[in-house]
């Protein structure tokens, strides 16, 4: 029997040395968790034992778990390295589709766009709403990143300028030309870029020439200005439309929206409507305002995660569109959760209801992008239990040791 017994010491030994070498050789591992061994003494009684002088069986090994406790935290230079501060998983598929759960949030964008892991594994979403929110009444999908964006033509243009009330008068009644090649016709000018459907880039300008100063007008007396829309390369304006300015420097008539056939690079075309509000002013020419769309193709240049799981992709041409936010799995029980390695786990009965929330509300931690979470092994915690278990090791060999002199002293005195 004690040979027995020192048989299930030694077994017992060598597995707290297993587990506490497993925890020291991944202390690298991100988001690596620690697993503890858990133990319990072996006791059997027979119907006729007696309590008082029953005798124990041994040790066995009960189970080993891990421990979910929160891991440091490490910059990286990769947006794509998430780390979760407090509970949660990061919910990943497989290609064919089996759900799977991580802490490791080291990601890449793969050659189709997709945010995946090391092993191919696909960072897993809900749709966003239309409010910009997650749906969590839909699926789960991969998320997305887009390289490039579509350009898009300028179609609209609003302009607020403020021109100067001091400015000389260009010719008799306005009958003096605007000439973009002469600066002696014109007070004043503004430069656009503007894009075109393919996104190349061209330029219209507006010449501003004042043709009248307190000009009458009934009992009042005006100001009267002249604007001139040049677009690209063209020997004439596309539009040509005046104003007039009370003596507080308002217009005595809302402007109309100006539409500009514009025939931009490689002839493509789109009209453009142009907004303008203007005013006069004792300073000098001022644009108050200028609203213009349009953007050329743009370039993916950076990636933001935001702690609240949102993912903001950065583009060249100046565009940050969401392309998605990050909800974070939960379980009831995550030690019940089956590892598949790799710091991978996947969903069994034993640890429970699956749950998804947005990062940093009840249940599931904040999320920091550029970061990752360090394995929540103490090196200094494991030696010493490596310590012990070779403790342990050694004293069940000589308990082994002992019960075999004593059983060959036993035969030898029956011999």
């Amino acid at each position: 029997m004690s040979f027995y017994t020192s048989l299930t010491g030694l077994n017992a030994a060598a597995a707290e040395l297993a587990v506490a070498s497993n925890n020291i050789a991944n202390s690298s591992t991100t988001s690596f968790k620690r697993s503890d061994a858990n133990f319990g003494d072996i006791f059997a009684m027979s119907a006729s034992s007696n309590m008082a002088t029953a005798l124990g069986g041994g040790v066995q090994l009960i189970g080993v778990d891990q421990q979910f406790s929160q891991g440091g935290l490490e910059l990286t230079d990769n947006a794509l390295d998430i780390a979760i501060s407090g509970d949660g998983f990061f919910p990943v598929s497989t290609v064919d589709g089996t759900n799977m759960y991580t802490r490791n949030g080291s990601f890449l964008l793969n050659e189709d766009n997709l945010v995946v892991n090391s092993a191919g594994h696909i960072l897993q979403v809900h749709p966003l709403g239309e409010n910009g929110d997650s749906d969590f009444n839909q699926g789960l999908q991969g998320l997305s990143i887009e390289r490039t964006i579509a350009p898009e033509p300028t179609t609209n243009i609003a302009l607020n300028v403020k021109l100067p009330e001091s400015a000389t008068v260009i010719g008799t009644a306005g009958d003096t030309a605007i000439d973009p090649n002469d600066p002696s016709t014109f007070n004043q000018s503004q430069i656009m870029t503007l894009y075109d459907d393919a996104g190349e880039s061209y330029t219209a300008t507006i010449y501003y020439q004042k043709i009248g100063n307190d000009v009458a007008n009934g009992a009042n007396t005006e100001d009267q200005w002249r604007a001139a829309i040049y677009v690209g390369d063209a020997g004439a304006p596309s539009n040509t439309l005046t104003f007039n300015f009370d003596q507080d420097g308002v217009v005595t008539a809302a402007i109309a929206d100006q539409t500009v056939a514009a025939s931009p690079v490689d002839g493509r075309t789109q009209p453009i409507t142009v907004g303008f509000e203007a005013s006069t002013h004792t300073k000098g020419f001022e644009i108050a305002s200028q609203t213009i769309d349009g953007l050329p193709q743009g370039e993916l240049v950076n990636i933001n995660v935001q702690e609240d799981g949102a993912v903001m992709a950065i583009y060249s041409n100046g565009s940050q569109l969401t392309s998605g936010r990050i909800n974070l799995a939960n379980f009831t029980s995550p030690k019940g959760l089956n590892q598949e390695g790799n710091t991978i786990y996947t969903a069994t009965n034993a640890s429970g209801a699956l749950t998804f929330g947005e990062p940093g509300t009840t249940g599931v931690g904040k999320l920091a992008g550029g970061a990752k979470e360090r394995s929540n092994v103490d090196l200094t915690d494991e030696l010493v239990k490596l310590i012990s278990a070779q403790r342990n090791f050694q004293s069940n060999a000589k308990a082994l040791e002992t019960s075999g002199t004593l059983t060959s002293t036993l035969i030898n005195m029956r011999g």
